[in-house]
């Protein structure tokens, strides 16, 4: 393809310089040229990939890449395909579904669950038809596509009876989980009164990487209120050392402030406690409330509605959100996870004694408008 072409059919301004200096340093002329440079190992491969993408060659130019030997140029093309005009050529993305390269993998998924349901036709008729590693592609390309809604009958039974597995498979893993959200710790050792109290229903088994996975996927979702991704299921784990976690948004759209749920819910179970953290900003919370009352609420982010005395675990701490002159810059600041381990139990590392298993259960939301999408692990 005619590099000039290219280059004269781009509107941003700042991307046609940046392409338009890249190669003429490199003196290309030809798009397979681009290519080439991305195939190598020396520092020249990250701005020619960036390059690639800037220029948006045709549709028929990308699809033909899907088939590059080199993983690296696979993982580029399959990149250029999303929402509508990626229909199309969903079948030749399909094979890339079980590309032997992990990234591979990843970006025809994410080309998938850009689609929308008028891919799911070809995506049971590959379940239907296909065999081995493209018939589980499949699954995960529909549960990214449209979630666990999705699934034929036969499909989920056999997701529930491998999850029933992987649950005595794990009962002593150690996996750090991701801690992102907000999460409610409950002094109960019965998991239905807490399903019952937060208004759950329809409780599926899950493991502990599952149940992690759910809520991460659904807490990062882009969506915003109107699309009930982040109110519409919950994660609840088994009893552990005594504590129940619900992992997510129990109630709709979290209109109600953390300090009256946990004082409502610790008026039914005695303790309860809301921890926070945040993996990219700096965030971190923490309330707890003792038979109806709120005693301590922590918010860094939030300095007008804290309250309560400090806890005992908080002293000889610094706190993330004081920058105070009066600050003792040489304490180590405490974050939820600290406070959690001392006062309840710290997910971060989801093991020891624990009685049962996790469930995923759904909000009214999530019974309204169906389960959020997206592949998850197992």
């Amino acid at each position: 393809m005619e590099i000039r072409a290219l280059l004269d059919r781009m509107t941003h301004e700042g991307h046609q310089q940046e392409a338009a200096e890249f190669l003429a340093e490199h003196a290309i002329t030809s798009f397979d040229e681009i290519v080439t440079l991305m195939c190598g190992d020396d520092q020249v491969v990250r701005p020619a990939c960036r390059v690639f993408s800037l220029l948006h060659a045709d549709d028929e130019v990308y699809a033909a890449l899907l088939r590059h030997p080199h993983e690296r140029v696979r993982v580029h093309a399959a990149s250029m395909f999303r929402g509508d005009m990626a229909l199309p050529y969903a079948r030749e993305l399909l094979p890339l579904l079980e590309d032997e390269d992990y990234y591979v993998r990843r970006e025809a998924l994410h080309a998938f669950g850009s689609m929308g349901d008028d891919v799911l036709p070809l995506l049971h008729e590959t379940r239907a038809t296909a065999k081995g590693a493209l018939r589980r592609a499949a699954l995960s390309a529909l549960v990214e596509v449209a979630g666990p809604d999705a699934m034929s009958a036969a499909d989920r039974k056999m997701i529930e009876r491998y999850v029933l597995f992987k649950i005595e498979e794990e009962m002593y893993g150690t996996e750090e989980m991701h801690l992102c959200g907000g999460w409610f710790a409950i002094r109960t050792e019965d998991q239905n009164a807490v399903l019952e109290v937060c208004g759950l229903k329809d409780p599926t088994p899950v493991t502990k990487i599952l149940g992690g996975e759910a809520w991460n996927n659904d807490h990062h979702a882009w969506g915003g209120a109107a699309d009930h991704v982040q109110c519409a299921r919950v994660y609840v784990t088994g009893s552990w050392d005594g504590w129940t976690l619900v992992f997510g948004e129990p109630f709709a759209h979290a209109e109600r402030p953390v300090t009256e749920i946990c004082a409502v819910l610790s008026a039914v179970f005695g303790e309860a406690h809301y921890y926070g953290m945040s993996c990219g900003d700096g965030w971190t919370a923490w309330c707890i409330a003792e038979s109806g009352e709120v005693v301590r609420n922590y918010d860094c982010f939030d300095h007008d509605n804290q309250s309560g005395e400090p806890l005992d675990v908080e002293e000889g701490m610094g706190l993330p959100g004081d920058w105070s002159d009066d600050k003792d810059d040489d304490l180590d600041d405490i974050w939820a996870t600290d406070v959690a381990e001392e006062m309840s139990v710290n997910p971060r590392y989801f093991e020891g004694d624990i009685e049962g298993h996790g469930v995923l259960a759904l909000t009214q939301c999530g019974r309204t408008y169906g389960s959020p999408k997206g592949f998850l692990r197992i």
